[in-house]
């Protein structure tokens, strides 16, 4: 369900808002809303997988640092052990699971950070009980650890990267001073860990910047093929399907034997006199009344199973799934008076630009579509002769007067 939203999400983006973003020099860490929306939909995904893949190593590593108890501080070892199993690893692992479980974008990075800073606040306790021990000096600089292992393995977005960090050296510091330790100890511990937070804030900076370039760059490349591949299967003027699409199309529905005993009507369009009209007006008009007719045409589609082909010049081919000849000879008179009255002026006849359509129709089991397409055409040519601006065969009363409900458009 996450990942169909995902990519909902990326699928509503548009190549040159993304190519805008690729371009931006300066590479901000924050992008226009769709795109940001995106790409939190991507990072709550990515967050989730990273946790669990990290979150056993972590506890693992921690707990294990109970060995540095036991060798430095054994007098508060068992101090240590429960502030381990029974207070921040059961912490750790319900923040896990909630992580693991997609929540939005401020519950998941507080719960990211409150991971790290539980360990840190547990080792400063330690460290606090242990202040006046000698050894417990080079025990207070595990935290600096704690530091990294937040700001570059748990790779959060850099702003809470920087809260955090801010946060935890703020706390040793206040520990630190608590402790009232010697003062080299306390210069030692302090530049050990604003050095460390500078290099981790940088180096996750860096990582987000490059995750989000990623990102642009993987909607970018996937913009890019649907594009290629939109148009290997459809024609560039009218966007309707090509020939190729047409033929691959017809090979599947053909092909699947559910639909063996279902009807399929087939119309032929031809727009009248269109070489005068191209003449006459230029070809730009000319396209911009092709483009104006397939416009009508994708709109009198019934259903994302109806299919409207290019099918060459002037011409239209049209296939209507599950459709009678009634139904057919309806669905193109209906597109022919709809195209009638756009009004287009064509001077070369003194009246408006009109289309001739033929209609057949027949079970896919029963006719091949290259016999459907041929009647159709035979149909076509019966109305251009006829008079144009016509539909043949000639569209049945009772049809006409009851015709078939709307399917939804998709």
């Amino acid at each position: 369900m996450a990942e169909t939203q995902a990519t909902d999400r990326e699928h509503a983006l548009d190549r040159l808002t993304i190519e805008r973003c690729m371009n931006d020099r300066q590479r901000r860490l924050r992008f226009p809303a769709p795109v940001e929306r995106a790409y939190e939909t991507y990072r709550r995904e990515y967050r989730a997988r990273v946790m669990a893949s990290t979150i056993v190593p972590s506890l693992l590593i921690y707990n294990l640092y109970l060995i540095v108890d036991y060798l430095l501080l054994p007098a508060t070892f068992d101090i240590a052990l429960l502030c381990h199993l029974l207070v921040v690893t059961p912490w750790l692992l319900v923040a896990g699971l909630v992580v693991r479980q997609r929540p939005g974008l401020w519950l998941r990075e507080c719960l990211s950070a409150s991971m790290p800073l539980a360990m840190a606040a547990q080792s400063l306790f330690i460290f606090y009980l242990n202040r006046e021990v000698g050894t417990a000096e080079h025990y207070q600089y595990a935290v600096s650890g704690i530091l990294t292992y937040a700001n570059v393995n748990q790779r959060p977005p850099f702003r809470f990267a920087l809260a955090s960090t801010l946060i935890l050296i703020a706390g040793y510091c206040g520990v630190l001073l608590a402790a009232q330790i010697a003062f080299p100890a306390f210069f030692i511990g302090m530049a050990l860990m604003s050095g460390v937070g500078y290099v981790s804030l940088v180096a996750n900076y860096r990582m987000e910047r490059d995750t989000r370039y990623a990102f642009l760059r993987r909607i970018h490349d996937r913009l890019e093929n649907e594009i290629s591949a939109h148009a290997a299967t459809h024609d560039a003027l009218t966007g309707l399907a090509n020939r190729h699409e047409f033929d691959r199309q017809s090979a599947l529905l053909y092909a699947d034997r559910r639909h063996a005993r279902t009807s399929l009507g087939v119309l032929m369009l031809d727009v009248d006199d269109f070489k005068a009209y191209n003449d006459y007006y230029g070809h730009p008009a000319g396209d911009a009344c092709l483009r104006c007719v397939a416009g009508e045409i994708s709109a009198q589609l019934r259903s994302d199973r109806d299919l409207a082909i290019r099918y060459g010049g002037e011409e239209f081919l049209i296939l209507l799934f599950d459709a009678t000849l009634a139904e057919t000879t309806v669905m193109a008179d209906r597109l022919r008076r709809a195209i009638e009255t756009f009004g287009i002026p064509h001077a070369p006849t003194g009246s408006h630009v009109s289309v001739s359509i033929g209609a057949a129709a027949g079970v896919i089991a029963e006719h091949p579509l290259d016999t459907l397409v041929a009647q159709a055409d035979a149909a076509l040519y019966d109305a251009k002769h006829g008079g144009k601006n016509r539909v043949s065969p000639s569209v049945m009363v009772d049809a006409a007067s009851t015709p078939r409900p709307a399917v939804a458009r998709y």
